[in-house]
């Protein structure tokens, strides 16, 4: 909304300063055969004393900066003698369309760096959290950033392009990691699947009892059996718990090796 209105105001201005250039233009008729004539009839009107007193107020009114000033001080000089008028309007015209230029370029310039600041400090946000909480999820990444899903998928394509970060897909779910974070798709499925309190939980109790039974992190943990049971298939079919060959009783779970030096090494439960 402020860029918005900084352009309006920029636009506004320049279009008051290109007015004021055309209007010399006119009243000046160097370039334009037909109005030629106006300017000697209206020499002695504009060297009155009260048209003199006008382009003071006029001057006045635009502004009192360096450029304005030099405005008024040529229509001074100039509007005394008989060709005045011309010579005024003409200096008038060309320090207008300077100053119309240069504040064109200088407010173009100045909103297109605060809006590169504002993107800048965006993405610093993202590559800050995703360094904070490596595999977290999108849709968790945008509750914390705050801004439009949209802004943000299009800022993180640009960073995983530049090589900020690094993405992986867990079914429909993106989890987002630094770019040094691990170069084993295993590692990084583990700690995405980590992301999840339920699962993580479950790993936790596997981690510190060794084996142990569905039945048991159920009690401990007070999450129902089957829900219990559908997080840790999920974790046999990718090699993060494996089964305890145990006759006739119910088969205990524990962390696989590969599994467990992960979590180690990464600090994956530490959250």
């Amino acid at each position: 909304m402020n860029r918005q209105i900084t352009k309006h105001i920029l636009v506004g201005f320049s279009l008051i300063l290109l007015t004021w250039g055309i209007l010399g233009v006119v009243l000046s008729g160097s370039s334009f055969g037909d109005i030629e004539p106006m300017a000697p009839d209206l020499s002695s009107s504009l060297n009155s004393e009260e048209s003199y007193a006008h382009f003071k107020v006029l001057s006045i009114w635009i502004g009192s900066a360096t450029s304005i000033e030099n405005i008024t001080l040529h229509i001074e000089l100039f509007t005394w003698n008989s060709g005045g008028t011309n010579v005024a309007w003409s200096d008038a015209l060309f320090i207008v369309l300077d100053l119309g230029c240069f504040v064109i370029a200088i407010g173009t310039v100045s909103v297109e760096r605060r809006e590169d600041r504002r993107l800048q400090k965006l993405r610093d946000r993202v590559i800050d959290e995703v360094a904070i909480n490596p595999g977290i999820h999108l849709r968790e990444l945008h509750r914390i950033i705050g801004c439009a899903m949209g802004a943000l998928q299009y800022h993180l394509r640009f960073l995983e392009r530049d090589g900020q970060v690094i993405s992986m897909r867990n079914g429909n779910v993106r989890h987002i990691f630094p770019p040094d974070f691990s170069s084993d798709d295993r590692v990084m499925l583990l700690t995405a699947l980590a992301r999840n309190p339920t699962v993580s939980s479950i790993l936790s109790e596997c981690a510190s009892n060794g084996q142990t039974t569905q039945a048991a992190i159920s009690r401990t943990l007070e999450v129902d059996k089957s829900l219990i049971s559908y997080y840790i298939n999920s974790l046999l079919k990718v090699d993060i718990l494996r089964t305890v060959k145990v006759f006739g009783r119910e088969k205990p779970v524990l962390i696989t090796d590969w599994a467990r030096a992960a979590i180690d090494c990464h600090d994956i439960l530490v959250q």
